[in-house]
C-alpha cells in the first residue's frame, strides 16, 4: 500500500520504493542545498513533532506499537527525504540583561564559573547557636490541609506590613557587630541565594561591604532580589514582551504577591500568637519615621499626621519570627544569619502525637506558594485535572521548572530551623486574568527529605559559601558587588567605589519634596480651587456695583 504521509509534499513524486524523494524547494537564503545556512528557530509546532519523528528513525530497528516495518521506504530522517535537516536548527535561547550595568570604573576581582563550584564540600557544619530570636507568628491553620481541587478557597489579600531590611540597616545586627559575635553577617535569602547559585539563571547580585575584617552581604536598594521568579529553570521560559500578563516580569510580581498574601491566609489570625523573647526589632524605625514626619509637617497638617496615624494603626503587623542564628564555617569564621519563620504547629512528643507541656517550644513552619498561570506555557501540567490524582507529576513538573527558587526556599527552611515546609498551590481562576487566584491544596515536607528530592548537597552549598566568604575575606576593605552573570552560568566579583548604590542628600531632598506633593490629599487641592474662584466671584461683583453707582 501507498505510505500515508501526515503533510504536503513540497516535491514530486518519482519512482523508487520509497514514494517522495526530495527533490528541491524554493531558493534562496534558506536553500536545502546549502550545508552551512543559517538556521531560523523552530517554532513551537516544529519542536512538538521533533520528539514524534524520531521513530522513523532508519536505524531503529526495534519494533513497537506505531512503528513500521523497516525496509524499502526512504523513512523520515534520510537525509535526501523531507525534514532530513529538521533537528539542525537552533533552539530558542533568550538574551537576558543585566539587572545593573557594568561602569568603567569597577574593578573585575574574580570569575567563579559554576561548574568549579559543584565540585567543592564543606561537610559535617555544626548545628546553629541561636543569638537573639525577636517577633510573634500565629499558628498554622490545618483546615488548609482539607483543600484541594474541588473544595476550593479563594485567595484573599491581607493588608499587613512586613519589614525587608537589609543586613546593615538591621539594629540587632548591629548591635551584635558591635559586641564582635562573629565576621560574617547576612540575611537567610542572601545565604541562600549563594548556597544554591549553581542552580540560577537569571541574573541578580549582592553589595558585600568588608570593613574591619568582618564582612556584611547587602541586598541592593529597589531591585528584583526579593521577586519571585517563575518558571526560571524551564525549557522555554516565559518569552512574552515587557507588559504581558505572562511576561517575565509580571509573573514575578504576581508570584511576589500570592507568597505575601498566602503565607499570612493560611494561619489563625486573630487567635492565640507564641511571641519570642524579644519584641519585633523594626517597630522602632517605623515610630522613628512617624516623628521625622510630624516635625516635617508641623502644626499646619494636623490632619494629613491624623489620618497617617489612622492607616498605620488599622494596618497589622505579618506573623514572622526572626532567628538570628550563629553558624561556624571553620577556621575560625563565625556567620550571622537573620532566618524568618512563616508560623508555628503545637509542640509533638517522639509518637508524633500532641504535647501536654506548656513550656515546650513549638515547631516552627516556613510557608511558601506554587503558583499556575497557564498549563499550556512552559511544559507545565493542568493542576486541577492531575493535582489530586497525581501530585507526584505536578510537584516533578514544578522541580523541574523553579530548581532554583524550591532549592533556596529548602535552605532557608534548613537555615531558619524550621520542623515543616508548607509549599501551597495558587492557580488563577482564568489563566487570562493575573489578578483572581485559588488555593487548590497543600503540601507539607521536611526540609531534609525535601532536599533530597530535588537532588541538593548540603555539603556542597556550604562549600559555596564557604569558598565565597574566604574570597572576600581576602580582599581588601572596601565595597564590591557579587553578581550572578545574566548569560552565563558564572559569578562575578566587582570592587566599586565607595559611593557606589548610594542616593546624594540632593536626590533624597528631591524625592521627599515629589513624594510629600504626591501625597497631598485631593480635597485640600480642591478647596484652593475653590477659593480662587470664590476671590474672583467677589471682584467681579465689587467692579459692576463700581459701575453702576
Amino acid at each position: 500500500m501507498r505510505p500515508r504521509y501526515r503533510f504536503p509534499m513540497r516535491g514530486r513524486r518519482v519512482g523508487g520504493p520509497g514514494g517522495y524523494n526530495y527533490q528541491g524547494t524554493r531558493g534562496g537564503y534558506n536553500q536545502q542545498g546549502y550545508p552551512n545556512r543559517k538556521m531560523r528557530n523552530m517554532s513551537d509546532r516544529e519542536r512538538m513533532m521533533q520528539g514524534q519523528n524520531r521513530r522513523w528513525n532508519p536505524w531503529n530497528q526495534q519494533l513497537g506499537p506505531g512503528q513500521r516495518r523497516p525496509g524499502g521506504q526512504q523513512g523520515w530522517r534520510n537525509q535526501n527525504a523531507w525534514g532530513g535537516n529538521q533537528d539542525r536548527r537552533q533552539q530558542h535561547r533568550a538574551i537576558r540583561d543585566s539587572a545593573i550595568q557594568i561602569k568603567d570604573s569597577w574593578t573585575l576581582q574574580e570569575e567563579l564559573d559554576f561548574t568549579r563550584l559543584s565540585k567543592l564540600a564543606l561537610p559535617n557544619v555544626k548545628e546553629p547557636i541561636d543569638l537573639v530570636q525577636c517577633g510573634e507568628i500565629e499558628y498554622y491553620d490545618k483546615t488548609y490541609d482539607r483543600v484541594n481541587t474541588r473544595n476550593e478557597r479563594p485567595l484573599v489579600r491581607v493588608n499587613r506590613i512586613s519589614h525587608a531590611v537589609c543586613a546593615t540597616e538591621d539594629p540587632v545586627i548591629r548591635r551584635l557587630a558591635k559586641q564582635n559575635v562573629a565576621r560574617v553577617y547576612c540575611t537567610d535569602a542572601v545565604a541562600a541565594s549563594i548556597m544554591c547559585c549553581t542552580r540560577s539563571v537569571n541574573p541578580w547580585e549582592v553589595v558585600v561591604i568588608r570593613t574591619d575584617d568582618v564582612l556584611f552581604f547587602d541586598e541592593r536598594d529597589k531591585t528584583e532580589f526579593d521577586m519571585i521568579s517563575v518558571c526560571e529553570t524551564a525549557a522555554e521560559p516565559p518569552t512574552e514582551e515587557s507588559g504581558h500578563i505572562n511576561s517575565a516580569r509580571c509573573l514575578a510580581l504576581e508570584a511576589t504577591f500570592i507568597n505575601t498574601n498566602l503565607s499570612q491566609l493560611m494561619l489563625l489570625r486573630g487567635g492565640k500568637k507564641y511571641a519570642f523573647p524579644e519584641p519585633n526589632p523594626f517597630i522602632d524605625d517605623d515610630k522613628d519615621e512617624d516623628e521625622e514626619d510630624s516635625d516635617e509637617m508641623g502644626g499646619s497638617d494636623e490632619e494629613a499626621r491624623q489620618a497617617k496615624r489612622r492607616e498605620k494603626k488599622d494596618e497589622e503587623l505579618a506573623s514572622i519570627g526572626y532567628r538570628y542564628r550563629l553558624f561556624d564555617l571553620g577556621n575560625q569564621i563565625g556567620m550571622v544569619v537573620r532566618c524568618e519563620v512563616t508560623g508555628a504547629l503545637p509542640p509533638t512528643n517522639a509518637d508524633g502525637e500532641q504535647s501536654g507541656d506548656a513550656a515546650a517550644p513549638p515547631q516552627f513552619v516556613y510557608i511558601r506558594s506554587l503558583n499556575e498561570f497557564d498549563s499550556r506555557h512552559c511544559g507545565g501540567v493542568d493542576w486541577r485535572s492531575k493535582l489530586d490524582t497525581q501530585r507526584g507529576a505536578v510537584l516533578a513538573s514544578e522541580i523541574k521548572n523553579n530548581a532554583f527558587k524550591l532549592a533556596k526556599w529548602t535552605a532557608c527552611s534548613m537555615l531558619a530551623g524550621a520542623d515543616q515546609l508548607k509549599l501551597g498551590f495558587a492557580s488563577r481562576v482564568n489563566p487570562k486574568d493575573s489578578s483572581t487566584h485559588v488555593i487548590l491544596g497543600t503540601q507539607q515536607f521536611k526540609p531534609q527529605e525535601f532536599a533530597i528530592q530535588l537532588n541538593l548537597n548540603l555539603d556542597n552549598a556550604w562549600g559555596i559559601l564557604r569558598c565565597v566568604v574566604d574570597f572576600f575575606l581576602k580582599l581588601p576593605e572596601g565595597k564590591y558587588l557579587l553578581l550572578k552573570d545574566p548569560n552565563k552560568p558564572m559569578l562575578r566579583i566587582f570592587a566599586v567605589p565607595s559611593d557606589t548604590f548610594d542616593t546624594t542628600e540632593s536626590e533624597r531632598s528631591d524625592a521627599e519634596s515629589v513624594a510629600n506633593d504626591a501625597q497631598k490629599p485631593a480635597l485640600t487641592r480642591v478647596q484652593e480651587t475653590d477659593e480662587v474662584e470664590h476671590q474672583e466671584k467677589q471682584q467681579t461683583a465689587e467692579s459692576v456695583v463700581n459701575k453702576d453707582e
